[in-house]
């Protein structure tokens, strides 16, 4: 069980917060840096549990990451985004992601961003959320990065995406 927040997000369901000011605890239910999912730290093995949580990651407007299964919400733990890249395709005029919600987003290369450590992140849904590319999406990418003016470029639709100085090259 996890320590009830000091403050609870006003836009929360009602049974939700109700729960929480009687003073309740919440089963943690976590979305890990790298994609897994646990329930008080044991990992999901049901695919089918997995697929439905990925699909139903939603952010209330308070700020709280949650699982949204109407008529259920449930809060739960995100470690760095609720969203993950699980197929990419940066060749032609349209690029685009394929995400663990089930869907395909056009993929804007000004919207790639780089991060320490070999994590590559992208804006989806408008611009609204970031989701960042499994490692072995980010690793098939690897046909089309190279070394340009002592950065690290990826090619996408055309355009060249600078990831990182060469001192700090992507793993």
């Amino acid at each position: 069980m996890t320590e009830i927040p000091i403050e609870i997000d006003e836009t929360l369901p009602e049974t939700v917060k109700g729960f929480l000011r009687k003073g309740y605890t919440l089963e943690n239910i976590t979305l890990h840096e790298q994609g897994h999912w646990t329930h008080e730290g044991l990992f999901f093995e049901n695919q089918k549990v997995i697929d439905l949580f990925s699909r139903s990651v939603a952010r209330t407007a308070g700020g709280t990451w949650v699982l949204d299964i109407p008529p259920f919400t449930y809060p739960i733990e995100v470690e760095d985004v609720g969203f993950f890249v699980t197929h990419a395709s940066v060749t032609g005029d349209a690029p685009s992601v394929t995400v663990t919600d089930g869907y395909t987003y056009p993929l804007d290369p000004s919207s790639i961003r780089y991060a320490g450590g070999g994590r590559l992140y992208c804006a989806i849904r408008d611009g609204d959320f970031e989701a960042r590319f499994l490692r072995s999406v980010y690793h098939g990418l690897a046909d089309h990065m190279r070394e340009q003016d002592g950065r690290i470029v990826l090619a996408v639709g055309g355009e060249d995406v600078a990831l990182s100085d060469m001192d700090d090259a992507p793993v």
